[in-house]
């Protein structure tokens, strides 16, 4: 079945979503050695009376219709066990957890990224102990991918995709600027000199139609990796580093390009025009940019959008091809009253079962080996699927630890100046590594 004919199909299912509310955040603590657990039963819950757990994820209304697909296909499965889902925006879901926690409220499953900050709060089960048990494959994941979900060296989650960036391209507007597709092997001048011939103004000189969209705050890190640049020194997950590396010329000029993008050439949005929510798939759906920055989330939207011809094509290159390796994936509350059950539907979403089902929309580039190269992923249409597999070979694994998510939010502060023009990344970068090495010597405390 094609991806337009799965969502058509998908938008049968009932869609549902709830929450709590709360305040505070949770405290740091370690996470608990590992136990060793009794043997699985075969058949966990009772039919008759089956055990309800909660499962949270955030996304759009096609994610929804997905995941209660997945959740009918596992009730089914497994009857013994009832799964309520919880939905919410990319913009509330990780404050909701937090105070859900706060008030013992959290759901049983929660969909997550950057797992070691989470674990570092106590709020994840060890789950070593239970892969051991049940003798799970394992080695099917990408390795980098797996590290992501380690806190001192124990894993706190299962990944469900890998967050490969590319670029989605408006066919009718590229077609007529006289830019050819796929534009296999392009660059950053490249990419500005696409950019430039695809904008439009008016005869006042307003623009009315963008080159290039990007997402400011956190990819910048990828395209300092492009520029030969590294943000950390002596970083192995998911020990802190000790230094920051950015007060180079390699990060800056990285950073600098992308900046002038948005206020020297304007073939970009202003900063607030793209950082945020969906905003960049809402310009590109209504012809307000004709390239734009982006994952496999982004596919349902466009390909549902009527007269809207679009494709995928690589990331430009800078001095090397680098792309993202890492993802989201799937974690169990410490607190859970029904961990076993919990347990099972993990197993049964990030198994070659959930992990085929889910990629047979199209929708996420899978984290296990066997799905990503299976051809359930590369038939998938319309769009260039294997720019996705490419590009994930090219995947860097990105440095989290038990407080990246502090630093990366400091840094995405400290940067707004430059991507609204009011000062240089030089002058930034010259500056953060002294602002960071609270937070540093924080994180190491912690280890």
């Amino acid at each position: 079945m094609g991806l337009l004919g799965i969502i058509v199909l998908l938008a049968g299912f009932i869609l549902s979503a709830c929450g709590s509310d709360a305040t505070a955040t949770p405290a740091q603590t370690p996470p608990p050695a590992a136990t060793t657990r009794a043997p699985a039963t075969t058949a966990i819950g009772n039919p008759a009376n089956p055990t309800v757990i909660t499962w949270s994820f955030w996304g759009d209304s096609t994610e929804v219709a997905i995941n209660n697909r997945l959740k009918s296909v596992f009730e089914a499965k497994f009857p013994g066990i009832k799964v309520n889902i919880i939905n919410s925006d990319w913009t509330t879901y990780f404050d909701k957890l937090k105070n859900e926690w706060t008030g013992d409220k959290a759901p049983d499953v929660m969909f997550l990224d950057n797992v070691p900050t989470w674990a570092s709060s106590g709020m994840l089960e060890p789950l070593d102990s239970y892969i051991t048990r049940d003798k799970l494959d394992i080695d099917d994941f990408y390795p980098g991918l797996l590290n992501a979900f380690r806190y001192k060296g124990v894993l706190h989650g299962l990944p469900r995709d890998n967050d490969t960036k590319v670029i989605y391209v408006n066919l009718d507007m590229l077609r007529e600027a006289g830019i050819t597709v796929p534009m296999a092997g392009w660059t950053w001048q490249d990419l500005r000199s696409a950019a430039q011939k695809l904008t439009q103004r008016d005869a006042s000189g307003k623009v009315t139609r963008y080159g290039f969209a990007f997402e400011p705050d956190t990819w910048w890190r990828l395209w300092v990796w492009q520029n030969g640049g590294e943000l950390y020194d002596n970083f192995t997950a998911p020990q802190p580093p000790t230094k920051l590396l950015l007060d180079n010329k390699d990060a800056s000029d990285a950073v600098q390009f992308f900046a002038d993008l948005i206020n020297k050439d304007q073939v970009a949005p202003p900063y607030e025009q793209m950082n945020g929510g969906d905003k960049i798939a809402e310009m590109f759906t209504t012809g307000k940019v004709a390239m734009a920055f982006g994952n496999h989330t982004n596919i349902a939207t466009y390909a549902k959008t009527p007269g809207l011809r679009w494709d995928v094509v690589p990331l430009p290159a800078g001095k090397q091809r680098v792309n993202v390796l890492g993802g989201a994936g799937y974690a169990i509350n410490k607190n859970s009253k029904h961990k076993e059950e919990a347990w099972q539907l993990i197993q049964w979403l990030t198994g070659p079962s959930g992990e085929a089902l889910f990629a047979d929309t199209g929708l996420m580039v899978p984290a296990r080996k066997s799905v990503r190269e299976d051809n359930i992923f590369l038939r998938q249409q319309p769009y260039n699927t294997q720019v996705f597999l490419q590009e994930t070979q090219l995947g860097k694994q990105y440095p989290e630890f038990n407080l990246s998510s502090e630093v990366d939010a400091m840094m995405n502060q400290q940067l707004v100046p430059v991507w609204q023009g009011k000062t240089t990344a030089a002058e930034v970068f010259a500056k953060l590594p002294e602002q960071v090495e609270p937070i540093f010597e924080k994180a190491r405390s912690q280890t």
